[in-house]
């Protein structure tokens, strides 16, 4: 077996760390916007980094999921994987799940409204009903999830849905992305939450939807992890993070492209 000293993975494992000690800061400095974008991009690298690591791993999640992973699924699978023993690295966002699945099939209401109505307040003042927040501890990782409500495992197209609502996934599609991509939150989160903490809350835009909040300690959290994590399967794996991986591997193929058209 080739052994590689653990020093040379050191700087790596160091370089995320001191991503998710920054976004601490910019946390306790009030600048949450700044944090997010660092915590969750980090992720993503970490990500991406992942499975240029491990080609054979990317190679089965892409016959897994027939043809291809999506960049919030791979953040989704990265926690799955390198975060396990976190309570909440795993969860689905049920509420959200069930409020689209109540919205795009209308006749599958009856199944929704059972996920929905557990993790609704039932507080017999109607007032107090109305202005009490969706459970949010009450999300499960999706094996309990498919547990509970059964139409889920008995129907694949459903299920693959279910883990486009798995934090990870959710972290990606309405975290990173739209920070990252356009400097504004998206509609479907809210800026509410704070420290490690989960949090649903009323949508302003939409009053049939909940919109849902990750605290950016809890991103730097799981980014803690995971860096620390990976590096030791690595390590058991004899390689390198990130080793001959080009950054820029994407735009040089598109520029090639360009040029042989020409």
């Amino acid at each position: 077996m080739k052994i590689i000293s653990e020093d040379r993975r050191t700087p790596f494992k160091n370089y995320f760390l001191l991503r998710a000690n920054v976004a601490d800061q910019l946390t306790n400095s009030g600048a949450i916007t700044d944090s997010l974008i660092l915590g969750t991009t980090a992720l993503d690298a970490l990500a991406k980094i992942w499975l240029h690591d491990f080609p054979k791993i990317e190679n089965e999640l892409i016959q897994y999921y027939g043809g291809g992973i999506s960049e919030s699924i791979r953040l989704s699978q990265l926690l799955k994987r390198f975060a396990k023993d976190d309570s909440d690295a795993s969860k689905v966002a049920v509420v959200c799940f069930a409020e689209d699945w109540k919205l795009f099939r209308p006749e599958d209401t009856s199944f929704a409204s059972q996920l929905l109505d557990k993790r609704l307040s039932n507080n017999p003042n109607e007032f107090l009903r109305a202005n009490e927040l969706p459970k949010s501890y009450l999300d499960l990782p999706l094996k309990e999830l498919e547990l509970e409500c059964t139409q889920i495992a008995q129907n694949p197209k459903l299920r693959r849905i279910a883990e486009e609502y798995e934090y990870g996934a959710m972290l990606y599609k309405f975290y990173r992305c739209p920070l990252v991509h356009s400097s504004k939150n998206s509609d479907r989160t809210h800026g509410f939450s704070r420290g490690e903490e989960i949090m649903y809350y009323r949508s302003y835009v939409d009053p049939n939807r909940t919109t849902i909040g990750f605290g950016s300690k809890l991103i730097t959290r799981w980014l803690r992890i995971v860096a620390t994590n990976y590096v030791q399967f690595c390590q058991d794996e004899s390689v390198i993070p990130a080793e001959n991986f080009d950054a820029g591997l994407l735009p040089e193929k598109s520029l090639k492209e360009r040029w042989n058209k020409l």
